[in-house]
């Protein structure tokens, strides 16, 4: 029996539609009907868990965690800190006033209703109340004050005191000022400085034995010093206006501003001083006036005795 010859028809492709490209046939084998149906529910149930979790998490921030919390402490935060720390909890805060304090620093929490570590439940208001930092006072001027007045002058104003003695020229125990000074402000309780004279510091003296005078003072000037009582000794035998001897001796101590005695040679260049009213007076009084001498009478004769029988 003869097998026929097969027959070879030509494939005819489906006309197009529109300007749309073919899809390929890979692709139609690929994307069937079970394929598609099980992209679309995975697609739709994963955006529909994502759309519940972020609707949980903006209107109900406290879904799924316990309905009791425990206040943190919120002391010495600032209040960005503290409004952060109590919305993690889900908690309110409220902002109070301020009040002055020397140990906070100004903006930080200083104290909070409730109390930290009470437990509370979600949706509580937490108050604070924030320190404006430590009060500050103008330091009053102690001018024309003693010591003891000065000091509780500034204790009266709500300042700790402290004495501190410095070397001045000044008189010793006298006042110097203050630290702050007057006028300034300072914050309280603050310390405030009272400054007191420890008197002026001491120097070493100088020799100014053998100089002349002027040489003398401007050398005991140099070391602030000054020339005191001078003195002078006519049988000295170094000329004339020579330093001879000095008081206290050179090499020791004395305070800045004091004076130094000196002895020079030769005699007082200086006239003498003219007398004083009351010895002219006493004087003139003693010419003017001279001594009488009263004579003393004889004495009475006595009477004779008669004569005895």
């Amino acid at each position: 029996m003869s097998r026929k010859p097969p027959r070879y028809y030509a494939r005819v492709r489906p006309p197009s539609r529109g300007w749309h490209r073919e899809i390929p046939g890979r692709v139609r084998r690929y994307f069937d009907e079970r394929r598609l149906l099980k992209y679309v529910l995975i697609t739709g149930l994963s955006m529909f868990v994502i759309g519940y979790l972020v609707m949980t998490f903006l209107f109900f921030p406290g879904f799924g965690r316990s309905p009791i919390v425990t206040v943190p402490d919120l002391t010495g935060r600032t209040a960005g800190q503290a409004e952060r720390a109590v919305e993690r909890l889900g908690l309110d805060m409220l902002r109070g006033g301020q009040l002055p304090n020397p140990r906070v620093g100004r903006g930080r929490v200083l104290m909070q209703t409730p109390l930290p570590g009470e437990e509370v439940a979600r949706g509580t208001q937490v108050r604070i109340v924030l320190s404006s930092g430590a009060e500050t006072r103008v330091v009053p001027s102690i001018k024309g004050l003693s010591r003891a007045d000065a000091i509780g002058l500034l204790q009266r104003y709500g300042f700790r005191v402290a004495v501190r003695n410095v070397l001045h020229r000044s008189e010793e125990g006298s006042i110097i000022g203050l630290r702050p000074e007057a006028g300034k402000p300072a914050s309280l309780p603050g310390p405030v400085e009272l400054l007191i004279s420890a008197g002026p510091p001491k120097v070493l003296v100088p020799s100014v034995v053998g100089l002349l005078e002027d040489d003398a003072q401007a050398r005991l000037q140099a070391t602030s010093l000054s020339a005191g009582r001078v003195a002078y000794d006519p049988a000295s035998a170094e000329p004339a206006g020579t330093v001879i001897a000095q008081s206290p001796a050179a090499g020791d101590s004395l305070r800045m501003g004091s004076s130094v005695r000196l002895t020079l040679a030769g005699a007082d260049p200086r006239p003498p001083p003219p007398p004083t009213v009351t010895d002219t007076l006493a004087v003139d009084s003693a010419v003017a006036e001279p001594v009488v001498e009263e004579p003393i009478p004889d004495p009475e004769p006595e009477p004779d005795e008669p004569p005895r029988r």
